[in-house]
């Protein structure tokens, strides 16, 4: 059953989309995409005022194990590399959380 991670940067940082975007995203695709890591999508509120969130990151993954899997072989370097990233586009930690599809439509 497909998966989705959201990760959420609280508004209250000092968040820097551009550099998120442009940098660390593209970072950590080719890392997760051997592991089963779908397609992707980052946005912004249109209305600051109305989210929690600076930014929403939603990642697709196959199931919950193909995600483990990621975590657990990807090289703590290459880990720790992503997480010393973050004091570059943002100086709180984000939340993380996954849901599963229950139904869609178009």
């Amino acid at each position: 059953m497909t998966i989705t991670m959201v990760i959420g940067y609280p508004k209250d940082a000092n968040f820097n989309a551009e550099y998120y975007l442009q940098k660390h995203l593209p970072a950590v695709n080719p890392a997760w995409k051997p592991f089963g890591m779908g397609a992707w999508r980052a946005m912004a509120p249109t209305d600051l005022s109305m989210s929690p969130y600076a930014m929403l990151v939603e990642i697709e993954w196959p199931d919950m194990e193909s995600f483990r899997r990621a975590q657990a072989q990807t090289p703590p370097e290459a880990r720790q590399k992503y997480m010393d990233d973050m004091k570059n586009f943002t100086d709180k930690d984000p939340v993380v959380w996954f849901m599963e599809s229950k139904a869609s439509g178009s």
